[in-house]
């Protein structure tokens, strides 16, 4: 495994990057369009290799095991500090939703927190094996316990239910998401709007998160200093929510220093 320098553009460094995946049989691509704030930032901060914030979610069929591998092969290819949050505290909502007992909720989320979590550190494993022993690569994690009592969260959060009552083109742009998720499944014991009622509160607690990372108080994070200046969000697909949310198109307060980039696994 090599190492990208914080001299070279985000596209040549993408470019050195996939050609020495390639030979495993894979490679990124970093969408370049559209080229709105928050990606053009996202770009910025992968050629300034700026605190990664990578996030798993829980039962989604993208993140198998040598996806999450190559995952965090590029974040730790394209930053110097990585830190990991699994969605395994906002999921719980997604499980109440589909009618399952609480018992069932706390257990099967745990389960599958831990299972992305041991693929992590497979992957990790793997790729250090590549690299001497002055190079070896760590990564921490988030624990949702410590982020729910946090101020900056928990004021984040009140802002985005606030929101969500108070403009209409949000609460239509989190219930459409919402329904999207969970109405396509089969099995529900709850009506379209307990659902939607259980359902929304997944986005307010992972958006809101998100959006106050930079703030959150040392006790919340493994590594204190992470994302205080500025990070960058690694996912495969856009989110339209997160990123109108950054840019204050709700009549919200834009973030600045928040980085987008999507990126994606071709095989």
């Amino acid at each position: 495994m090599y190492t990208l320098t914080k001299d070279l553009g985000h596209k040549q460094s993408a470019e050195l990057f996939n050609q020495q995946v390639f030979k495993e049989g894979w490679e990124m691509d970093i969408l370049s369009e559209p080229k709105s704030a928050v990606f053009c930032r996202g770009f910025e901060y992968l050629e300034t290799k700026q605190d990664l914030l990578l996030a798993l979610c829980l039962n989604n069929s993208y993140f198998k095991r040598e996806n999450i591998y190559r995952l965090l092969k590029f974040a730790l290819a394209f930053s110097d500090s990585v830190q990991i949050f699994t969605t395994d505290g906002p999921a719980k909502h997604n499980y109440r939703a589909f009618g399952r007992p609480e018992s069932e909720v706390t257990r099967e989320t745990r389960l599958e927190r831990n299972h992305l979590r041991n693929l992590i550190r497979d992957a990790l494993s793997i790729i250090n094996s590549q690299l001497s022993p002055d190079q070896q690569k760590t990564v921490s994690f988030l624990d949702w316990e410590a982020i729910y009592a946090d101020p900056a969260y928990q004021s984040s959060v009140h802002e985005l239910r606030r929101l969500y009552e108070t403009s209409i083109e949000f609460r239509k742009d989190v219930n459409d998401a919402t329904t999207k998720v969970l109405l396509s499944r089969t099995g529900i014991k709850k009506s379209t709007k307990a659902i939607l009622s259980e359902g929304v509160q997944y986005v307010f607690e992972e958006v809101g998160f998100i959006l106050s990372y930079t703030k959150l108080l040392p006790t919340a994070k493994p590594i204190p200093e992470h994302g205080v200046r500025g990070f960058n969000y690694i996912y495969h697909e856009s989110w339209p929510i997160l990123e109108k949310l950054v840019h204050g198109a709700y009549g919200n307060k834009p973030e600045d220093s928040i980085g987008f980039v999507i990126a994606k696994i071709e095989s």
